[in-house]
């Protein structure tokens, strides 16, 4: 179970001295979700020689590795008094939200107190509040980029069974239906039929209930969905045109408006339809870079980013479909010049150039360690490609091979096994 309240817990095995690193070269990382990105993360800030501390839940795979020298408790109840905690203990130059309800918690702190520690740092480390709501709503997002002549799939905002109707006459079938407020899929529907359509909006919306959100407690010790729940907010539904085509992404980081590195790939292999990648294939993709740095000289955002894209059949054009404002699956990655966004973000916090590190792999194929073991093991891609695991950190490994602690206890086991 997750542990509440202002626990502040010092890394044992780190000095004093090492503690007390330079205030500008700290990292907060703060995490709600038990995704190894964080960790991984963390390893790599703390190489470039970056100070880095966590808020973060209990059991958190960013406890099992040597890398954090000091962590902070996400409180679910009050995140915006346990982020305040962190802040003001922490001092950090450079705070990197590894989910997209850690990145919320810290938008809305940003805008209700901007004056307050936690909005400066938040708006060197994200981007200045006239972006949030850019960043926040997928439909500004879209509308945004293609006011910028980019390829985006139109999006509309559906209120209710009419507008979900007259989109699929206009876009016709399939379409996309998605929710704001998800992430990894999870409020991603593509309906191929109209009746599919009209229902997946009142699915969207059944994820966010108090019902859904007690079940999460109660299956996945994970309390994190009951407050916005109980608050009564529904998420924004949107739909969008389909585009056919495979998906691929940038894992990019940016300061200031700023493009500073990025790691393009092609996803060969995802944890579902509409999920995130476990196997990827490196790729260069101008049209990509190209909508990634206008995005972010119009935006003037800082930090990672995360911009997913369609590329379509037949022609290849990539089509933007939805961009992240956090770090994902691949941010860690170290894959040489102009391909290593955390060596280029760190450089910046330490006011030093950037040092190009020599790439972890020259395969084009990559395995995303863990998913891509437990998901698809007998996959040919693993026996071609690099696979992405920190040995270096064998608690870590171990940790991120076991099932997450989440779904460990019995209630979630059961219900796995009547889901067969």
């Amino acid at each position: 179970m997750f542990e509440f309240g202002p626990v502040i817990a010092d890394r044992p095995d780190i000095s004093a001295e090492h503690q007390a690193t330079a205030l500008p070269r700290k990292v907060l990382l703060t995490s709600t979700c038990w995704w190894p990105l964080a960790a991984r993360l963390a390893l790599r800030f703390a190489s470039l020689g970056c100070s880095v501390e966590a808020m973060c839940p209990a059991q958190h795979p960013l406890y099992k590795t040597r890398a954090i020298q000091r962590t902070y408790a996400y409180s679910p109840w009050q995140p915006h008094q346990a982020l305040t905690a962190a802040v003001s203990a922490a001092k950090p130059g450079l705070i990197v939200p590894c989910d997209d309800r850690a990145l919320s918690h810290i938008l809305a702190f940003q805008a209700a107190h901007p004056d307050s520690a936690v909005a400066h740092v938040s708006a060197l480390s994200f981007c200045p509040q006239k972006s949030h709501p850019f960043l926040l709503k997928r439909g500004n997002l879209i509308k945004l980029a293609r006011d910028l002549g980019l390829r985006a799939p139109e999006m509309r905002q559906v209120r209710g069974a009419d507008d979900v109707r007259i989109a699929v006459a206009d876009f016709g079938l399939p379409v996309v239906l998605k929710a704001d407020g998800s992430w990894g899929g999870m409020g991603v529907i593509v309906a191929h039929t109209a009746a599919e359509a009209e229902s997946a909006r009142s699915t969207l919306l059944r994820r966010f209930s108090l019902a859904s959100a007690l079940r999460w407690l109660f299956m996945k010790h994970d309390p994190y969905q009951l407050l916005p729940a109980l608050s009564g907010a529904k998420p924004q539904i949107y739909i969008q045109r389909y585009v056919p085509g495979h998906a691929a992404n940038i894992a990019a980081a940016s300061w200031h408006g700023e493009w500073l590195a990025g790691i393009q790939v092609e996803a060969l292999l995802t944890r579902n339809s509409v999920g995130s990648s476990t196997v990827v294939q490196t790729i260069d993709h101008p049209d990509m870079t190209h909508a990634a740095k206008a995005l972010f000289r119009h935006l003037g955002v800082s930090g990672f980013y995360g911009l997913d894209f369609i590329l379509e059949d037949g022609t290849g054009h990539a089509h933007l479909i939805e961009m992240n404002a956090r770090a994902t699956p691949t941010t860690h990655l170290a894959l040489g010049p102009g391909r290593d966004p955390v060596a280029a973000l760190a450089a910046k916090l330490q006011g030093s150039r950037h040092t190009i590190a020599a790439p972890v792999t020259h395969k084009s194929v990559i395995a995303l360690f863990p998913d891509a073991w437990l998901l698809t093991p007998h996959s040919q891609h693993l026996a071609d490609g690099y696979h992405d695991v920190p040995w270096e950190e064998p608690d870590l490994v171990r940790e991120l091979t076991r099932p997450p602690h989440t779904v460990r206890g019995t209630p979630a086991q059961l219900w796995r096994m009547l889901r067969g």
